[in-house]
């Protein structure tokens, strides 16, 4: 099949063809029906007059007082054509197959073409009935049983011409020939008018997904249609809409704020070497421009790093190095690594680990829960606490962090775990956070299958919950 072909084949010329298709099969089946039914008909009452006749002249055959085998003669009627037509053809023939009696328009002229096996048949008892050809006309007859005066079988053959019978159903076949061809020609005529009425709100739907672009996302496909089915499209389709419309809204937010991010570093060590280049100086100068250039690209190195983490995550390839190991482990490691700089700002870190086996990245797992406990660090008001727990739980493994900040309100706790998002007050820009840290955590916990989840209220701190698979099978590619 061509391109071109494919091209031009439609839904609606499919459902044309297949609606016409339809109808043609039903007329076809009906008319074969019909013509069935009327030739069974027919031939019925032929056979019916046949049986009536044969048994007349049976009865006839020997009533002469001489007991003498004679069949009944009878003149030719309407055998030109009207109705039927009649004109008998009758003969009684014996055991050794020599005729006995028959009518006078069978003398002298070609004679009828019998079945020798359906003459057998009758000579013992069975009538039957069946096609006779004579002179190249098909004839209707019927075998029948007999014995002459003595007792002796015979076998007496009636027949009459079916050539009005043959007509007629020729005249039959021809009129529902004639009806398929119009019923088809209709059929297919109502199938293209039924299939454009059903066709044209696929259209319309098409049409309006078409219009809509990235620039115009807010827009959705309206109701065409009251059939459920299509009603039920039109919502799958505009739920997609706002689905597409989060994800490119975001998908934008993402892009500028990622700038604004990227913006700063560079800005800042493009500064630093400008200046340092306008005028020669000397090396311990040069050695500040160098050092304050190195911090600014370890920034932007960071930020490219996290950026990447999340890129992966969200393509699903964020590579896992699977092993066995503790998250209890992993939450005491994290501790003690963040503990000194606790002490500086005067918050206590408390643990309450308990050992929970799980398999994962380790590395992977220790930044998810770093950046957790940076998060409630960077909030924690001095002499407050924060404590971090771990256990084992139906199957599965948790850990949590509670801080005693300032918390969020209902509509930041929706938001905590966006790209770049930072709470007007608790997640100022000046505290030091990108706003990507909850979001990596995100992506990290969700390789491995796990969930991760926050609650909070104002004025009383946040809790932040992890709840991985005990045998964690991590997405991604991995390693063991």
């Amino acid at each position: 099949m061509t391109d071109r072909h494919q091209a031009r084949r439609t839904f609606r010329s499919r459902l044309t063809a297949s609606m016409t298709l339809l109808a043609v099969g039903i007329l076809t089946a009906a008319s074969t029906a019909i013509y069935l039914q009327v030739r069974q008909d027919l031939l019925a009452h032929v056979d019916s007059t046949l049986l009536a006749i044969a048994r007349i002249e049976v009865a006839s055959a020997i009533d002469e007082p001489s007991g003498h085998l004679h069949v009944h003669e009878e003149q030719p009627l309407l055998t030109a054509s009207v109705g039927l037509g009649y004109e008998k053809f009758a003969l009684i023939k014996d055991e050794q197959g020599q005729v006995r009696a028959q009518t006078s328009n069978l003398v002298g002229r070609p004679p009828l073409e019998t079945e020798s096996e359906r003459e057998l048949r009758a000579l013992a008892g069975e009538a039957s009935f069946a096609e006779m050809t004579r002179e190249q006309e098909v004839y209707r007859g019927i075998y029948y049983p007999m014995r002459d005066a003595d007792g002796r079988p015979m076998v007496a053959i009636v027949a009459i011409s079916a050539r009005a019978v043959l007509r007629s159903l020729d005249s039959l076949l021809g009129a529902l020939a004639l009806a398929l061809i119009f019923g088809a020609a209709a059929a297919a005529f109502a199938a293209s008018r039924m299939a454009r009425r059903l066709t044209r709100p696929l259209e319309e739907i098409a049409s309006a997904a078409d219009a809509i672009g990235g620039t115009n996302l807010q827009m959705r496909i309206p109701d065409v249609s009251a059939d459920a089915e299509l009603r039920q499209m039109t919502r799958v389709l505009n739920e997609m809409l706002v689905r597409l419309e989060a994800a490119f809204t975001t998908q934008r937010s993402f892009v500028a704020d990622a700038s604004h991010e990227l913006r700063s570093p560079v800005a800042n060590l493009r500064g630093t070497v400008e200046v340092a280049l306008r005028r020669p100086r000397s090396g311990e100068e040069y050695r500040e421009a160098l050092q304050v250039a190195l911090t600014e690209a370890e920034r932007l190195s960071r930020l490219v790093d996290d950026l990447l983490i999340l890129s992966r995550g969200d393509a699903g390839q964020l590579a896992l190095d699977v092993r066995a190991c503790d998250l209890g482990l992993i939450a005491h490691d994290a501790v003690a690594a963040i503990s000194a700089r606790g002490q500086d700002k005067g918050v206590r870190i408390r643990l309450d680990a308990q050992p929970a086996a799980i398999r994962g990245d380790e590395h992977r797992l220790r930044q998810a829960v770093d950046n957790l406990l940076a998060n409630a660090l960077r909030y924690a008001p001095t002499g407050s606490q924060v404590v971090v727990a771990t256990a084992p739980e139906d199957g599965r493994a948790w850990l949590s962090v509670q801080d005693s900040g300032p918390g969020l309100s209902a509509e930041e706790l929706t938001h905590v775990f966006d790209r770049f998002y930072r709470a007007d007050a608790a997640r100022a820009r000046d505290s030091g956070g990108l706003g990507l840290g909850l979001p990596i955590a995100k992506a990290i916990i969700e390789a491995h299958h796990g969930a991760i989840s926050a609650q909070s209220q104002l004025g009383q701190g946040c809790r932040f919950k992890i709840v991985l698979p005990s045998n964690s099978k991590s997405g991604g590619p991995a390693h063991e």
